[in-house]
């Protein structure tokens, strides 16, 4: 098959949880055969030189990047509450030039399939069907008005949590509307195509988690971590990272420490942090974006993810996982990956649970030990990306083939 793969950011590098979803994407349907060309939004917060990157990506996915201007701007944002109804959350990637590139291709190349990585990118579906005869298939890695309702849920602010409020009405209202204008659907878990389908969504179907390069036989070393540590890694704009993050330094951080004095904190992740004064809590570690995520993880030992307002699956739970790390997370991080509380990783919810679990692997290191060892197992047996390109395959082949 042939395949447009348009983004809604730069797949690579494969830094965070989206971009590793797309790039796996890519590279799956790469290594199996199939023609993979690559146009990407490129904007001001995730900039990508084209130039900088490995001239072999770029060949094999003959990328191209768009820039949009997605940044929020007050006035913008005012102007789009009060004037009108539109989702501000969609219409800052609705470009001119963007739609000009993507005419401009579809004109010059015949495609199969053209995947849309998630619904903000739901405005150029007339485009693509004026310009082409390839079905036209989104890949939702969130059921994105999921994630801004939860946050308005846990925002205090009275204020914000009504403007949090109206964007999630607005968003959902949107992007329940866009979903029977795709030919098809996959999604990354079996919750979130639940959840389209409870909306009213009759289009194909499928559900298919970001896969993981397994064929790495990587021989986990333990006495290389360090032990004990604790680490988080995930993007430090993203609200509900900072939400987080937030309520992890606030209700347990300073508790343990108390417990555990000379135990680190390392805190890692692109993005702005300026919301975050580490020099309030003693022993935390502010590392920013770092070269080598899988090396940093190799190198720690408990992960946390104190998720309470994501969709979707944390890919960084899968990457841990994958490298044989002991993971404390809640029940919404935990979303739609296989897992088995207290084998592989370890579920809580409040403050004084989320304390217990990690110092149940600080205090019995052969526990630790086992959780790590049980969660590489699951990650190699659940989530090889070979295979479930397999059944992505085998899905874009049925929908090309209806009439």
């Amino acid at each position: 098959m042939k395949i447009l793969q348009i983004c809604n950011k730069p797949p690579f590098p494969p830094q965070d949880g989206g971009s590793i979803g797309m790039h796996n994407v890519t590279q799956g349907l790469i290594d199996l055969g199939h023609k993979v060309k690559v146009f990407s939004v490129n904007t001001s917060k995730h900039f990508v030189d084209i130039n900088q990157l490995p001239k072999d990506y770029v060949k094999n996915t003959k990328l191209e990047f768009g820039f949009v201007d997605t940044n929020i701007k007050a006035f913008d944002a005012l102007s789009n509450l009060i004037f009108s109804n539109r989702s501000y959350n969609i219409t800052r990637f609705e470009d001119a030039d963007f739609k000009a590139k993507l005419i401009s291709i579809l004109q010059k190349e015949t495609f199969d399939i053209v995947q849309i990585e998630s619904i903000f990118l739901n405005y150029y579906i007339d485009t693509i069907r004026n310009h082409s005869d390839a079905k036209i298939v989104l890949r939702a890695p969130n059921v994105e008005f999921i994630i801004w309702e939860r946050m308005a849920k846990e925002e205090s602010n009275p204020l914000k949590k009504q403007y949090l409020k109206i964007l999630a009405k607005r968003l959902k209202k949107e992007e329940l509307a866009c979903l029977n204008r795709f030919d098809a659907i996959y999604t990354v878990t079996q919750n979130d195509m639940d959840i389209f389908k409870s909306h009213g969504c009759n289009v194909p179907m499928e559900f298919v988690p970001t896969g993981i390069d397994v064929t790495k036989d990587l021989i986990i070393d333990m006495n290389t971590i360090e032990y004990p540590s604790i680490f988080h890694i995930g993007a430090l704009d993203w609200m509900p990272n900072q939400e987080g993050l937030s309520w992890f330094l606030e209700n347990i951080w300073s508790k343990l420490t108390k417990d555990f004095p000379k135990l680190k904190f390392y805190i890692a992740g692109r993005g702005d942090a300026s919301w975050f004064d580490a020099a309030k809590y003693p022993n935390v570690v502010l590392l920013g974006e770092i070269e080598d995520a899988a090396q940093f993880i190799k190198s720690k030992a408990i992960m946390i993810v104190p998720l309470f307002s994501g969709s979707g699956m944390r890919v960084k739970i899968i990457e841990g996982m994958s490298l044989g790390k002991a993971i404390v997370s809640t029940s919404i991080g935990i979303e739609g990956i296989i897992h088995a509380d207290k084998e592989n990783v370890l579920i809580a919810n409040k403050a004084e649970e989320y304390k217990n679990a990690i110092v149940s692997l600080l205090e019995n290191k052969n526990y630790f030990e086992k959780i790590c060892k049980n969660a590489r197992q699951s990650a190699k047996e659940n989530y090889g990306n070979t295979a479930l390109t397999k059944k992505l395959i085998s899905f874009l082949e049925e929908v090309k083939s209806r009439h």
